[in-house]
């Protein structure tokens, strides 16, 4: 398990091994949350718009044309019933 301790200022340093672990690296934003018992805190790193992207564009099969008029794609689809 690793620890830190809160500075009079709020301050923790996140541990290096965990840093590595998470790929931190200096001006990445980090998200905290806290578990329903409000009695530990949990967080990660938070992803940036090229990451996100790419893991979007990873689940599009491959030769799906682009999606550039939304409202004519459904127009062309079957209702559902």
């Amino acid at each position: 398990m690793l620890t830190a301790t809160v500075s009079s200022k709020g301050q923790i340093v996140v541990p290096a091994e965990l840093r590595r672990r998470l790929g931190l690296k200096a001006g990445d934003t980090v998200v905290f949350d806290t578990r329903a018992d409000d009695q530990e805190a949990v967080f990660r790193r938070r992803e940036t718009w090229d990451e996100l992207s790419a893991r979007f564009h990873s689940w599009i099969a491959p030769g799906t044309p682009p999606l550039e008029d939304v409202h004519a794609f459904y127009e062309t689809r079957e209702p559902r019933t």
